[in-house]
């Protein structure tokens, strides 16, 4: 899949300028370049349309999608006259991915919106949609759509993290966290037939305003901190995950699933964010929050909108909306990383494959991963109270 930025950069190099006037930077760790500034979108779009499940205050990361591979904005499902065939977001507020029930049995009050309801959701319309075009064998539509989960699991943790406040016990949920979207995955190739999925890792929680106030730390002197273990344990979330992609690819081999590195697409934008517009000194402060609330402005027990909690005028300068989400700016950032430059999907969008070559390598790579999750485990019981400069 051809995609192209609206800037066009003339060389290669730390800061260097392209014919829009936007700033281009190296990434050294991963061999890309990063065009900033501009949006990036598909020459021509192999898809008809998305279907996003995932946490509704983050749907803004859909619709760029959307945008970038040339397809019209998301229509929510609870919309009148919803029509399936145009694409649709399923996703709901402050949603996880485990049952209600998981979380009472680990001792952790249960949420009120579950992914399950969202998938249901899906199912219910695409079971009215093909049984009026008699085609529920053969879903056209689903063959040339993307199914795009956006960050799932992160809300479990989320809400698991603000009632324990312990990363080792948390860190217990991550096989359960995955093993649930995994099977999520394996219904919708099993039921509706999806052949194109794009399923993200989570953003490295220790970078975050809400989780660096709930682990603080005493040295307030660094600009750019975040917490090592928070850190570790995303890192743990997203090799689980990428080990589970990998099961399903082998068991799948006729479906794409793509994993996007969120992790390190969000790193980069922290690593350059000067280029990209975002101000060192508000790097790590909310843009929705309360002044003089620590120093990542931000008050765990005001949201944004309550009384004493101001948006600041300047909000395409920040990273952080609020202690837990990025600003539309950041997402769209974020999205246009993964999706314009090799190195931040893997595999990367392909309709025809050779597939007993990719299976072979498939497997030789989960075996290295398996090995590589049981040594962040260990390093996640050292870590758990650490903290890193970026």
């Amino acid at each position: 899949m051809a995609l192209t930025c609206s800037s066009s950069v003339r060389r290669r190099g730390h800061r260097a300028k392209n014919e829009g006037n936007d700033l281009l930077a190296f990434y050294p760790e991963t061999n890309v370049l990063y065009e900033g500034g501009n949006s990036c979108k598909a020459e021509t779009s192999p898809f008809y349309s998305i279907y996003s499940f995932g946490d509704s205050d983050s749907a803004s990361t859909s619709d760029h999608l959307a945008a970038v591979l040339g397809l019209p904005s998301l229509q929510h499902y609870t919309e009148e006259g919803v029509e399936f065939e145009s694409g649709i977001s399923f996703m709901t507020p402050g949603a996880t991915v485990m049952s209600p029930f998981s979380f009472i049995k680990n001792g952790i009050p249960a949420p009120q919106q579950s992914h399950h309801s969202q998938i249901s959701a899906f199912m219910k319309l695409f079971y009215k949609d093909c049984f009026s075009f008699h085609d529920c064998g053969k879903n056209k539509v689903l063959q040339k759509a993307i199914v795009f989960m956006d960050q799932p699991g992160f809300n479990d943790y989320k809400h698991s993290l603000l009632h324990t406040r312990s990363i080792s016990e948390v860190s217990k949920l991550v096989p359960d966290v995955v093993e649930t979207i995994k099977n999520s995955i394996e219904q919708l190739i099993k039921d509706a037939e999806a052949k194109h999925f794009v399923v993200s890792g989570i953003i490295p929680a220790g970078c975050l305003p809400g989780f660096r106030t709930m682990f603080p730390e005493n040295d307030n002197s660094r600009k750019i901190q975040c917490h090592k273990g928070l850190n570790l344990f995303a890192t743990l979330h997203n090799d689980h995950l990428w080990q589970a992609l990998e099961e399903l690819r082998l068991k799948y081999p006729e479906v794409e699933i793509i994993y996007a590195d969120y992790y390190k697409a969000f790193m980069a934008i922290i690593r350059n964010h000067a280029f990209l517009g975002f101000k060192t000194k508000t790097l790590m402060k909310v843009c929705c929050g309360s002044t003089g609330s620590g120093p990542f402005n931000f008050d765990p027990h005001k949201q944004c909108g309550e009384e004493g909690v101001v948006a600041c005028s300047d909000r395409a300068s920040h990273i952080h909306w609020d202690g837990f989400r990025l600003t539309p700016e950041a997402s769209k950032n974020m999205i246009d990383t993964l999706f314009s430059k090799k190195g931040f999907v893997f595999p990367e969008f392909k309709f025809e494959r050779g597939h007993g070559a990719a299976a072979a390598k498939r497997h030789h790579h989960s075996k290295i991963y398996g090995r590589f999750r049981d040594a962040l485990r260990h390093l996640l019981e050292l870590h758990a109270n650490n903290i890193v400069d970026y």
